[in-house]
């Protein structure tokens, strides 16, 4: 089901000055995008966020105006966010929309969201494109997200179809050049949670993630050249064993420990792999981190769990923003190529770390 998402404009209670979507936003103390998701129901929203918009929509006598909706269709620039083959549940990716809803927002442009599933094998001249990317003049560009194959930016390609990519979560088997995309640098990320558990004493250190698929190879190769500098053996659980990551993490954590390897930290690919080896380290009676210290990655919900998890942050509301600004530069320079933006990955470092301690109890400081 596609949802349109924009600004709307409506006259206040007095019948003065058109109340914004911003200024809905500063009365509830809210962000944009909250606003618009909790405007077109979307499910991502806490409930407590949710009522205060509503309250705020309801004092501002905010209401959606029909005629001014018409007329953005049919006369202002409009990108489509296209998530493919993934959950919008999923809070990485809603975070990435609120990121491109808060951009053209402040832009003046609108936002048609849809979810797109297909198959990687199907050609890309039979691959049936979504409704609103069959109709001609309803997108001006489309944003790429979620997980994405070859056959379907050469079926836009062949269509004409201007588009940004998502680059970290895309699958191919050629090399692609970097242009059009956003990328954030989880190589660079996986390096410095490696370095960052060499520091404290660490070197038995594994890594679990599904390399099959791109953003797990490229944690797991930051990892390996990391361990490989320090002179130390890259130990891994690399091949998938669920396709739910919170038991993939699970089932790979027990399957290290029932190898009765040595095992001091855990570099995991994702928060939720790492919470799932969290959940199988506790019931074999081991503790975050007296006995094993863990990271996750992506930072997926902060300090909302406790103890809170020491994970790289990639900021993806900040990904949003540069997908949405390089959709709109291409809308404006008639589909120009722009290089691609790489974006930091850092490391949070929260409560599931500690140094090793030497057979004396004390802290090692190797």
């Amino acid at each position: 089901m596609n949802r349109f998402m924009g600004k709307r404009n409506r006259k206040g209670k007095n019948g003065g000055v058109p109340v914004t979507i911003r200024e809905v936003a500063r009365r509830a103390q809210v962000s944009v995008g909250t606003v618009s998701r909790v405007m077109n129901n979307l499910p991502d929203v806490n409930p407590e966020l949710r009522a205060r918009v509503q309250e705020a929509l309801e004092e501002l006598n905010y209401r959606p105006n029909a005629r001014a909706r018409s007329f953005a269709r049919n006369s202002s620039p409009t990108l489509s966010f296209i998530l493919s083959n993934r959950d919008f549940l999923h809070p990485f990716h809603s975070h990435v929309l609120q990121g491109v809803e808060e951009y053209c927002e402040e832009s003046g442009y609108f936002v048609i969201y849809t979810r797109f599933r297909y198959l990687p094998a199907v050609s890309a001249g039979d691959l049936r494109l979504p409704p609103v990317l069959q109709s001609n003049g309803i997108a001006d560009c489309v944003i790429l997200a979620g997980a994405n194959y070859d056959n379907f930016t050469r079926s836009l390609e062949k269509r004409g179809i201007h588009y940004v990519l998502l680059a970290n979560n895309f699958v191919t088997e050629h090399c692609r050049e970097p242009y059009d995309q956003v990328r954030f640098d989880d190589f660079t990320g996986a390096v410095e949670a490696t370095r960052y558990l060499l520091q404290l004493g660490h070197k038995h250190i594994w890594f679990i993630g599904d390399v099959s698929v791109p953003w797990y190879r490229n944690r797991f190769e930051g990892y390996a050249r990391t361990m490989k500098e320090a002179g130390l053996e890259a130990k891994a659980q690399t091949a998938s064993l669920s396709d739910d990551r919170f038991l993939n993490g699970f089932h790979s954590a027990r399957m290290m420990l029932e190898q009765k390897a040595p095992l001091t930290a855990i570099l995991a690919g994702n928060d939720d792999v790492a919470y799932g080896a969290w959940e199988a380290l506790r019931m074999q009676g081991l503790e975050v981190p007296r006995d094993i210290s863990l990271v996750g990655f992506d930072d997926l919900y902060g300090q909302s769990r406790m103890p809170a998890l020491t994970s790289v942050r990639v900021d993806a509301e900040e990904v949003g923003r540069q997908l949405a600004r390089m959709a709109i530069s291409k809308i404006k320079m008639q589909g120009q190529r722009f290089p691609e933006v790489l974006l930091p990955a850092l490391l949070v470092k929260r409560e599931t770390c500690r140094p090793l301690l030497s057979p004396n109890g004390e802290a090692s400081n190797s």
